[in-house]
């Protein structure tokens, strides 16, 4: 069993800035992270309102936080956690097992599913939630983008300088995404509004979507962006949770139960950023490691 002063679940933004705080107030640090540093971040090719950035990628960003809470000493393991033991203070992953003095939640968010009856089978082979992960898989080719908040908007702009085409699918009358991004979109991109995908189209492979309304749009490929739900499924009638399954805490970070905190986009809040996930960390970590 590994003994630490300080457990965090998840590298993000939160997690990170988290850990970073922790050391720097002379805990002893470890961070688990089942995929990779950076979280939600890697999923933005841009960012142009972190300070002290006039325009950063999102993924740069993520790895240079990494560096910097590294450096400063905290430990990251790359691991998938298992269970947890809020009584014995006990988080088991796969591999080993850790007691804490104060854990701190940033296992963030995963993108919403169209919830179509066939959609699991093309998850990575014709259904994606990342442009920038997969969008080169469609150079040259025909795409849809279902979502109207930032991340499709995001997403639209991005893959427009790689796709043939770009179709937007988007269920209410107009843009919930900032005006700023809205002025981006590309000429080409084709919009549809009050509109909802209702059926994927395919055999072997997908070769386009039916919508509410009967239309048929022919394409290569589906990215998904209609939102995001918490990773909180280790913690539901261990935590307080709210409606909609986020994290409830206080002003100072904390949950339901003593020990425990939360930071980034896994608390129920208002504003989901880059910056305010990160000052998420910063309180956490400030009164977890508060005697």
């Amino acid at each position: 069993m590994t003994n630490t002063d300080v457990l965090i679940l998840g590298a993000g933004p939160a997690g990170l800035t988290a850990g970073l705080y922790a050391v720097r107030a002379g805990a002893k640090t470890v961070i688990i992270e089942s995929l990779a540093p950076g979280g939600s971040v890697n999923l933005t090719p841009d960012i142009e309102n972190f300070p002290g950035f006039i325009k950063i990628g999102g993924a740069e960003l993520g790895t240079k936080m990494l560096e910097q809470t590294e450096s400063a000493g905290a430990r990251v393991v790359y691991d998938e956690v298992e269970d947890i033991d809020f009584d014995k203070r006990t988080v088991k992953t796969a591999e080993a097992t850790y007691k804490y003095n104060s854990l701190i939640i940033a296992t963030g968010v995963s993108p919403r599913k169209l919830g179509l009856g066939n959609e699991e089978d093309f998850i990575g082979n014709g259904i994606h939630f990342c442009g920038l992960c997969d969008g080169q898989f469609y150079r040259g080719k025909d795409i849809v983008v279902v979502g109207g908040g930032n991340h499709a908007v995001e997403e639209v702009i991005y893959l427009s300088a790689i796709a043939k085409s770009v179709t937007i699918i988007n269920n209410t009358d107009k843009f919930i995404a900032q005006e700023v991004l809205v002025n981006k979109i590309p000429a080409k991109a084709k919009v549809y509004h009050s509109a909802t995908v209702t059926e994927i189209i395919a055999d072997k492979k997908i070769t386009g979507v039916k919508l509410k309304d009967g239309t048929k749009i022919a394409c290569d490929g589906i990215f998904v962006a209609i939102g995001r739900v918490p990773n909180t499924n280790l913690f539901k009638d261990k935590l307080d949770l709210s409606r909609d399954g986020y994290l409830v805490v206080n002003n100072e970070m904390r949950t339901s139960n003593a020990s425990v905190f939360a930071a980034g986009d896994v608390v129920q809040k208002q504003i989901r950023q880059v910056i305010t996930a990160c000052a998420d960390g910063a309180i956490a970590a400030t009164f977890a490691t508060r005697k």
